[in-house]
């Protein structure tokens, strides 16, 4: 891997502007310091079960990791573990105390305004996700899901939800057309249509967003901005046509010319995975 030097200098020369952290190392985070990108920092899932246990532990997650660097390194945002639900869900009881936690150590340090506190969801866990208007969560999780949404509501946070449209369409059995999947234009008579609300959507990223929306307000959650993270093969075509669509500002289908964020996983290939899954996925 590139040095955090030479990590920030491609950042720096590719005009990327934001960029998600899956820990909070020292050297990255000195390596972006005076850099003027913003950051996400990230409690890693093997530090989430002593950060849910208590206050003080959370407390000095934000001292050590955030405080020690803030402002120089323009951080925005703690992403809470990764897929806890799926990923640990043993460690589901805490994931909400740990967002409780670290959101009072910020207010604490009077920075709960600058920065936020979210948790990234799979997208699997959006039940009928299609046609969109249908979607729900989970129901099994709504003890956790329902006081996270909550919390995210009214702290101003936004809902990271991890997006897996190739694997859609892999899993799909050939339901759903790769252009679709890869943002690739599609023909009226192609693209999907929701018999509940009339709209057409003609990429499964922004089909995956409105069921993120729909599956809120089934649960009355409103005022939550979906922030999506898109993983695929087929990186080069698909990362060029996300970047394209999410800077058009043309929103999605149910909220039209209300932008949407995204985070491309990731920066690099990892190219030394076994397998082929997630092998080829970086932006460069």
């Amino acid at each position: 891997m590139p040095s955090p030097t030479q990590v920030v200098a491609l950042l720096k020369s590719q005009q990327i502007r934001h960029v998600r952290l899956y820990d909070a190392d020292p050297g990255m985070l000195a390596a972006l310091s005076r850099s003027g990108i913003l950051v996400t920092v990230s409690v890693p899932n093997e530090q989430l079960l002593a950060v849910g246990q208590s206050n003080a532990t959370a407390a000095n997650w934000v001292s050590k990791n955030v405080l020690a660097h803030y402002p120089s390194v323009n951080i925005t945002a703690i992403s809470v573990g990764s897929e806890v639900l799926s990923a640990i869900p043993n460690a589901a009881p805490v994931l909400v105390p740990a967002m409780r936690f670290l959101h009072s150590a910020l207010v604490a340090a009077n920075l709960d305004r600058q920065i936020k506190i979210s948790t990234p969801l799979p997208s699997s866990l959006i039940l009928d996700s299609f046609p969109p208007s249908q979607a729900f969560f989970n129901r099994s999780w709504d003890g956790v899901i329902l006081p996270m949404l909550k919390f995210l509501q009214a702290t101003e946070s936004t809902l990271m939800l991890n997006v897996y449209p190739y694997y859609d369409y892999l899993q799909s059995a050939g339901v759903i057309p790769l252009d679709y999947a890869l943002f690739r234009p599609l023909p009226p008579n192609k693209e999907a249509v929701d018999a509940n609300t009339l709209l057409h959507y003609t990429n499964v990223f922004d089909a995956v967003v409105d069921a993120a929306y729909f599956a809120m307000a089934f649960l009355n959650v409103t005022n939550v901005p979906v922030l999506p993270d898109a993983t695929v093969d087929n990186a080069a075509t698909y990362n060029s046509n996300l970047i394209r669509h999410v800077l058009n500002g043309t929103g999605t289908p149910k909220s039209p010319g209300v932008v949407v964020s995204a985070f491309i996983y990731e920066l690099y290939n990892e190219d030394l995975k076994p397998g082929r899954s997630r092998r080829g996925g970086g932006a460069v």
